[in-house]
């Protein structure tokens, strides 16, 4: 299996017109554990080429939702779209078939091996003299070299694609697992807390490079606490409470006090906005 992403900047508008249909679309999603309902009516729309920020308090749903959109979990009710098209996500492998990567908090990185190794992790491409490739042998060179352009392509700077990630920095370490979602041709990359516990600095490093995604032609979904942050890289923040959605608004139409009381309910959401995601067609 070879790296389909094309890394070329697009020439299409940073963030899709208000009208164009989402890239990805869940439509009232329902998810029950037992007798416990963790999404009751959750519903999200991502457009091309956008940051969206989905954010809610401990409990309010988002890490359910992250969950049945990456593959881990299956909604017990409602649709998911891509393009206009309805999927069917089951299992993880479905969601990456479908062009959606999920970069969790733990990264999944394996800190005894080198960045391009940890780039290509499962999915070594063989040597391509068959007398090695009968031996099983990868081909590094070609591993070192696509790593090199990603990184560079989305400006993340490493010590070098040859040391292993044990001695990076948490914001080197989460780039390059952002880097490893683009290398692979996702155009849906679901970021769950990417700068949780790294500093200003590191932080910094790994914001620049989820605005870069823009370029790209990948569009993004970050699951977040820190509403500062959000308000700096986001083009829309989508609310949930208590496992529904309540409101989205356009970042640069509100302010984080707005958020924040939608989040805890000191602020209702519109309710002619609150009457056409209820009667949307499911």
């Amino acid at each position: 299996m070879h790296p389909t992403a094309s890394l070329s900047p697009v020439t299409a508008s940073p963030v899709a017109a208000a009208g164009d249909a989402p890239v990805l679309e869940a439509q009232h999603v329902e998810r029950r554990f037992g007798a416990v309902v963790a999404i009751a009516d959750a519903s999200v729309a991502l457009r091309r080429h956008e940051v969206l920020g989905l954010v809610g308090d401990n409990g309010a749903g988002k890490s359910t939702l992250l969950k049945i959109l990456s593959g881990v979990l299956q909604a017990d009710a409602g649709r998911i779209l891509l393009e206009g098209s309805e999927i069917h996500i089951r299992r993880a492998q479905d969601a990456m078939e479908a062009g959606i990567e999920t970069v969790y908090q733990d990264l999944a990185l394996v800190d005894t091996m080198s960045a391009y190794q940890n780039v290509y992790l499962g999915r070594e491409p063989l040597a391509k003299s068959p007398l090695l490739r009968l031996f099983n042998l990868v081909d590094d060179r070609a591993m070192r070299k696509r790593s090199r352009e990603v990184l560079d392509a989305l400006s993340v700077k490493i010590p070098s694609i040859n040391v292993s990630v044990k001695g990076m920095s948490g914001g080197q370490r989460q780039c390059l697992a952002i880097a490893r979602a683009i290398l692979w041709g996702r155009k849906i990359v679901i970021l769950d807390e990417p700068t949780a516990a790294l500093g200003v600095r590191e932080t910094a490093q790994v914001l620049d490079v989820i605005r870069d995604l823009r370029k790209h032609d990948v569009s993004v979904i970050v699951v977040s606490h820190n509403m500062a942050q959000l308000m700096e890289i986001a083009d829309r923040i989508t609310v949930m409470r208590l496992g529904r959605t309540v409101a989205t608004r356009v970042v640069k139409d509100t302010q984080v006090s707005e958020i924040v009381g939608l989040i805890t309910g000191a602020i209702g959401a519109d309710p002619e906005e609150e009457t056409r995601r209820v009667t949307t067609p499911a």
